[in-house]
Formats: structure tokens, sequence, C-alpha cells
């Protein structure tokens, strides 16, 4: 069974996703064509060496974030990370990802619950995600409510010239 929990030193250390599978095949993603989005193939494998995870582990376990991670037999098979510090209205989503082997069983959007109702603790309006362009991943977004930001946070946007600027509402 899936236990969705705050991150903590208790269930949580810098080695916590050695084991864990980032790995995603994608085949197609967005790009803006004359000033709409459209799906083109682009096929690449998104994955992370040991370094990779360990570099994620601290910095999603530091004190600029809040992060929830999905526990199965006590090992981390996902996890949202939060900025703490609020912009303007939103509360930046800054990384949401579910190991390989267990997407699809709805671990993606029980996070993504513990995230909305985290920003709405905050005060924030929506969440803000600077989402990636895969076929998948937007498809996963849109189904959790998110449609593309009209004023995207300038910085953001520019840091992740593809990815897709996306907000979601969190009050009830």
């Amino acid at each position: 069974m899936i236990k969705i929990e705050l991150l903590s030193e208790k269930n949580f250390s810098l080695k916590s996703l050695d084991f864990y599978n980032r790995k995603q095949d994608v085949n197609k993603v967005y790009r803006k064509i004359n000033g709409e989005y459209e799906l083109v193939e682009c096929k690449y494998t998104e994955d992370w060496d040991l370094n990779k995870k360990r570099s994620v582990a601290k910095l999603i376990s530091g004190d600029e974030h809040i992060t929830y991670i999905a526990l199965e037999n006590d090992k981390v098979v996902g996890f949202i990370g939060l900025l703490k510090r609020l912009r303007g209205p939103y509360m930046i989503l800054d990384m949401l990802h579910v190991s390989s082997e267990c997407r699809g069983q709805g671990i993606g959007r029980k996070l993504f619950e513990a995230g909305k109702a985290e920003a709405r603790k905050a005060g924030a309006e929506a969440l803000y995600i600077s989402a990636c362009s895969s076929e998948e991943t937007i498809a996963f977004y849109r189904a959790m409510g998110t449609d593309l930001a009209s004023n995207p946070i300038k910085e953001i946007a520019e840091e992740e010239p593809f990815d897709l600027q996306m907000i979601c509402p969190v009050k009830d």
C-alpha cells in the first residue's frame, strides 16, 4: 500500500532516492509553432544517475522546500517538492515525479492533491508549474486541472524555454 507523507528525517535521507527509477522515454513534445502549441516528434530518454539522485534528494530535503513523498514498503516511489516562498499568488511546484514502475496507479494524483492542500494552507491562489513539455507530462497536468499560464513568471520561463508554464487554482 502506498502512503503519502510529509518528508522528514525519520522517513528520508540523502540516500533515499538511490534506487529510485526516474526513467521516462519521451516520443513527442509540445512546441510553440506560429503562436500555438503543437505535438512534434522528439525522442529521448530522461534518466538520473546516482549523482543526480543525491543532488535532488539534498534539494527536496532542504530548507527551501516542502516535500511530500510516496512510500511503498518504506521505499520512495514518488515525491512532490514545493517552494516554501510564494511568488505573488503562486506556490511553485518545483518537482513532481513518480517512479516509472509505479506510474498509472494514482500516486501522482495523490501527490498533486497534497501539493494543492499545502498551497491552500500557505494562502496561495494557485500552483505554478514549469512543466516538461512531453506529451505524457502535459496530459497528466491537464487531467489535474491545470491550464497554460496567461502571465508566466518571466525568470522561470526563461530558465526552461521548452517547458510549458501552467497554473492550477487551489481554492475549493
